[in-house]
């Protein structure tokens, strides 16, 4: 299970009294539980209401994280206002996302890795950071560990 990671991730180093106000105040963790439940709908087949789901979170929380993305656990939005994350974005392990971020395809271009699979969006490995307003577009891979600073475009991959 996925959010039960992000959950962690949400309240690494914190009390007992901040996990607990995570889960009833924390609009961010919200977003990321009804992206959850609606990419659960889409797994299973039940497009209309990952639709539903989808746009009830567009509205509140005014976060564009489409349905059809695999996210790993361990995703995290840090005020989420604003962030677009397209349908076939692929995370690998721990994201955390800021302020504004834009994540998706480029014009169409596809990438194919060494198994063959097509890539139309950017693939992220374990504990990638986005601060506020960057773009990562393409079908391109960033390696674990990386840090893309806030206003920054990224459009290559970065191994």
């Amino acid at each position: 299970m996925r959010l039960p990671k992000d959950f962690k991730e949400f309240t690494a180093g914190k009390g007992v009294g901040k996990k607990i106000a995570t889960i009833l105040l924390n609009p961010c963790f919200h977003c990321v539980c009804l992206f959850r439940l609606s990419n659960m709908f889409y797994r299973i087949h039940l497009s209309f209401i990952s639709k539903i789901i989808w746009y009830i979170n567009r509205l509140l929380f005014h976060a564009d994280i489409d349905y059809r993305a695999d996210l790993a656990g361990g995703f995290v939005l840090v005020h989420g206002l604003g962030t677009v994350i397209g349908m076939n974005v692929i995370s690998k392990g721990r994201l955390k996302v800021y302020q504004g971020v834009t994540i998706g395809g480029n014009s169409g271009k596809t990438r194919v890795d060494s198994e063959g699979k097509v890539f139309h969006q950017p693939v992220f490995e374990d504990d990638v950071i986005i601060y506020t307003n960057a773009g990562v577009y393409g079908p391109i891979e960033i390696k674990s560990g990386t840090v893309i600073k806030a206003g920054e475009i990224v459009s290559h991959s970065i191994l």
